[in-house]
């Protein structure tokens, strides 16, 4: 429950603090997992911006926790919820992780837009 309410919490600052040309009621993908070494991670995220891109996830942003840099909150918004499943589902994306120093598995949540 705590994550949950964590998750949306990611997801209200992304929501608020977005520039990018996607509407502000677009539905939201939230990644949340714990890294190795946030900084030996975060070039390994930028790096993989075109599958992002690729896959309809737009002004993404990161959030660490204020109490532990490397548990990691992605927000990003939807163009197409079917391409942001695949991208999450993907071999690709795990072996990605896993190479960036991901530890355990991430949590996909899939947010409808606002109501």
């Amino acid at each position: 429950m705590m994550r949950l309410f964590l998750a949306t919490a990611a997801v209200s600052l992304a929501a608020a603090a977005s520039t990018s040309a996607v509407a502000a009621g677009s539905p939201l993908l939230v990644i949340h997992h714990k890294v190795a070494d946030y900084a030996k991670w975060r070039p390994a995220y930028d790096a993989d911006q075109p599958a992002r891109t690729a896959a309809g996830l737009t002004g993404c942003q990161v959030r660490p926790t204020i109490s532990d840099p490397n548990d990691i909150y992605i927000a990003c918004q939807m163009a197409d919820v079917a391409k942001a499943k695949a991208f999450t589902a993907a071999p690709r994306l795990a072996a990605k992780m896993k190479g960036a120093g991901v530890v355990g598995k991430p949590e996909f949540h899939f947010l409808s837009a606002p109501r």
